[in-house]
């Protein structure tokens, strides 16, 4: 019997061992662990003019992945476009990597703060919360500046402004006494022309000396309010017209006279200075600086620097976010599965898992031989102890 009791102990020993290897051996398919908070981040909040997909999600929290999010107006209907004033809807979803999965009553944060939310029948959570998108009123980074012009040439002003939907571009006379909208100019100066985008850039053709000392300025307006551009003057410098020459006599064999050179037609472009904007324009593949007529200058590819949001796994992509280290540009594209990017440790999982199965069959071989052992010394003792009492029955009769 003590045999039996150091044998069975020494298995349970053996096994207990076994247990504590596997504890060790960090096993992807023996990580289940209960989620009890989930983080998830916008990187930015509703902003009227601001595009609604320019609002990027991700989530922080170890075990769990974003799926989708969106953006939903107070009717119900995904939000397209740009901002307006109203309330909107952000809708986030998350779904539990492998061996993970939410707790009942798990506590879910929205940039640090507690959001509501709904479980889904496919076991992933769903988040939301309500914003009224902010009215900033247009801040003017761009003024107009004074244009020094010839009589006859082309006046050019450009001004801009971000959080501003309508621009009115206004003149006003040397004295105060007269204001007009620039497309009115004409009207009062026959022979002028209005030209440009509608917008941040307002030509004026054809600039007459009566103009000397006028000033332009835009109105921007917005959701948010208005503001109003500095005034940029108009300074005309008038023609000196040429005085009379005494008219030389002819010679017996004048000399041919050059041609002389072309000069830029009054009224023309050629005299525009292009002023590019101190911000980046981009766009999917490149940024630049741009002058209100459309020229660029500076334009390059963009130098993205890519960040993991969401590690990937077998069952699903993961997601990384770039940001263009020159004009900020951000782009968020999908992250595939590798299986060779661990390097050969999964095999070694295999291998040790293999080696375990192993032992702890042999620890469960070792059991059933002590118990059939046992119970085989029991029916032999059993037997001798009837075949004693045989022999003295036999012996007293």
């Amino acid at each position: 019997m003590t045999t039996i009791k150091k044998r069975a102990l020494a298995g349970l020993l053996v096994l207990l061992l076994c247990l504590g290897i596997c504890g060790l051996i960090p096993v992807e398919a023996s990580a289940e662990g209960e989620i009890g908070k989930v983080l998830t981040t916008l990187s930015n909040v509703p902003v009227a003019m601001d595009g609604v997909y320019s609002i990027t999600a991700a989530t922080s929290t170890e075990g769990c992945y974003l799926t989708s999010y969106g953006w939903f107006d107070s009717s119900g209907s995904p939000a397209d476009g740009v901002f307006e004033a109203g309330t909107y809807r952000v809708e986030i979803t998350v779904a539990a990597a492998e061996g993970y999965y939410f707790a009942d009553g798990v506590a879910v944060y929205l940039n640090n703060s507690q959001a509501d939310y709904i479980m889904n029948g496919d076991g992933s959570l769903t988040l939301y919360r309500d914003y009224d998108a902010q009215l900033w009123a247009p801040s003017i980074y761009k003024h107009p500046t004074t244009e020094n012009v010839k009589e006859g040439e082309l006046a050019s002003f450009v001004a801009m402004a971000t959080y501003a939907d309508t621009y009115e571009w206004t003149a006003t006379s040397p004295d105060g006494k007269t204001t007009c909208k620039c497309e009115d100019l004409p009207d009062l100066f026959p022979g002028v022309s209005i030209g440009g985008d509608g917008k941040e850039k307002m030509n004026i053709r054809n600039v007459p000396a009566e103009m000397d000392g006028w000033t332009v300025k835009c109105t921007f307006s917005g959701p948010g309010g208005s503001a109003v551009s500095n005034a940029a003057s108009i300074k005309v410098k008038v023609a000196e017209t040429p005085k009379p020459t005494a008219t030389p006599k002819p010679s017996a064999s004048p000399k041919p006279t050059e041609a002389p050179a072309a000069t830029a037609k009054p009224g023309s472009e050629d005299e525009h200075v292009h002023e590019f904007s101190e911000a980046w324009n981009w766009d999917a593949e490149a940024h630049w600086h741009e002058c209100a007529c459309g020229e660029k200058a500076q334009e390059a590819p963009h130098s993205m620097e890519w960040t993991v949001v969401t590690e990937a796994t077998k069952k699903a992509e993961g997601t990384e976010k770039g940001v263009c280290s020159v004009c900020g540009y951000t782009e968020t594209r999908s992250l595939a599965y590798d299986e060779d990017s661990d390097g050969g440790v999964g095999f070694m999982r295999y291998v040790f898992i293999g080696i375990i199965v192993l032992i702890v069959l042999a620890v469960v071989g070792l059991v059933i031989s002590s118990i059939a052992e046992s119970r085989r010394r029991r029916r032999r003792r059993e037997a001798r102890r009837r075949r004693e009492q045989r022999d003295r029955y036999d012996d007293r009769y």
